[in-house]
């Protein structure tokens, strides 16, 4: 099987406390392996206030950086499946081969 890094960038919302980082890690780090991925360091870089914010009352967000090792596949199965959930905002998954 061919496997690659990747390091994935994921904001999500702070708003609230059901979508704290720390409640947040745990369920991505799952959602990851069920793509097929396997979480090697997750990194907590903050919030930042947006350039561009998509939302009037949304003009900040979390940060987290997983470093990963997955098949070609799993980034796409990791943006689909964080696709429907409303705390995630932003998604960017590049390879770091």
């Amino acid at each position: 099987m061919n496997t690659r890094n990747y390091s994935a960038t994921i904001v999500i919302d702070p708003s609230g406390s059901e979508g704290s980082s720390n409640q947040m890690i745990p369920m991505l780090t799952e959602l990851i392996g069920q793509a097929e991925g396997e979480v090697k360091k997750v990194e907590e870089l903050g919030q930042h206030d947006f350039a561009y914010p998509t939302k009037k009352n949304f003009t900040k967000g979390t940060y987290l950086k997983f470093d990963i090792t997955g098949t070609p596949e799993t980034p796409h199965k990791i943006r689909e499946k964080l696709r429907l959930d409303k705390k995630v905002d932003r998604v960017l998954i590049e390879c770091s081969n």
